[in-house]
């Protein structure tokens, strides 16, 4: 395992990052998660431009997830990229609804348990039935909006409501897309965490206190070294089960499952702690940060928290 990216994949970093600084400001969240949908389709056929939905693994989705996580990307691109998609190549390669939706031109979106991230807005909806993964398009199903706490990724009941055309086993489908889906939701809980820090360490060192930056008080400064350690270790893991998903390393479940509890609950901590670092202002809603709380919140709940992942990686190691 090579633990430095390379040349193309920092190119792709830097890319995806500088798209987002353009296009996804903190302002631009807001307005869209204020907005009917809170999803912004032309920002992901814009990702799809500059491919994004064609990378080739679990290493370079979740380079570009810790930088849609740090943005808090309000589009359904998680959701086709690392669920949606590998389900469909699971089970009909490269078909003609992947290739569409590698365009941007379809939102798939795979029905998993219990809430669907962001089915309001797809065009096409993948549901297992009988053992078997079938697509319908997003006429033919019930989707109704569920109030959620994390207004950039509103999560969605369905119900399949009319026909749908067979894939293939589903089986082999969900595998793929519960393991890929995960460990790039933990490369941008990782994301979450780095913003979350960043903005932390920003306001260290420069709000001042009886005459002197809060950043130099041990209370402040041991509270981002915490921060640190745990985003770090979070971001470790992660890389490996990144590697691990698109090698087929045998220990890739569990490495997925010990990387998703690390960076749920260390996303959740980065910003519990950026706002105690800012004094609470956290809290009110012209401050950001509430924005990455809610974002940290709702991803270590989806596929699974990090106490079901806990227990899974003891499962598995026999514990």
């Amino acid at each position: 395992m090579d633990v430095t990216y390379s040349e193309e994949q920092q190119a792709l970093r830097d890319a995806v990052r500088d798209l987002l600084a353009d296009h996804c400001t903190p302002a631009h969240v807001r307005a869209v998660a204020a907005g009917p949908t809170g999803a912004d389709l032309a920002l992901h056929r814009r990702l799809a431009d500059v491919g994004v939905l064609e990378l080739p693994g679990a290493v370079e989705l979740g380079i570009v997830a810790e930088q849609t996580g740090a943005a808090l990307l309000p589009a359904p691109t998680w959701s086709v990229a690392a669920v949606a998609l590998p389900a469909l190549a699971a089970c009909d390669g490269e078909g003609e609804l992947s290739a569409a939706a590698r365009r941007g031109d379809a939102v798939p979106v795979l029905v998993l348990d219990g809430l669907v991230p962001e089915a309001h807005v797809a065009t096409h909806l993948l549901v297992a039935d009988d053992g078997e993964l079938g697509v319908a398009e997003a006429g033919a199903c019930a989707v109704e909006v569920v109030p959620t706490m994390d207004a950039t990724r509103r999560l969605c009941r369905v119900r399949v409501t009319g026909a749908t055309t067979p894939l293939g086993p589903a089986r082999p489908a969900l595998d793929a897309a519960r393991l890929t889906g995960a460990v790039t939701l933990a490369a941008e809980l990782v994301g979450v965490a780095q913003a979350c820090l960043d903005r932390a360490v920003a306001h260290a060192r420069t709000r001042e206190q009886f005459g002197r930056p809060i950043g130099s008080y041990q209370a402040v400064s041991h509270r981002c070294a915490e921060m640190f350690v745990a985003l770090e270790s979070a971001r470790s893991l992660t890389l490996y089960a990144a590697w691990a998903v698109a090698e087929g390393a045998a220990d890739a479940t569990l490495a997925v499952s010990a990387a998703k509890a690390a960076a749920g609950a260390a996303a959740v901590a980065c910003a519990q702690s950026a706002i105690q670092v800012h004094g609470g202002i956290g809290f009110t809603w012209e401050s950001d940060l509430h924005l990455y709380l809610k974002r940290a919140q709702s991803g270590a709940a989806l596929l699974g928290t990090p106490a079901e992942h806990r227990r899974r990686v003891a499962d598995l190691l026999g514990v």
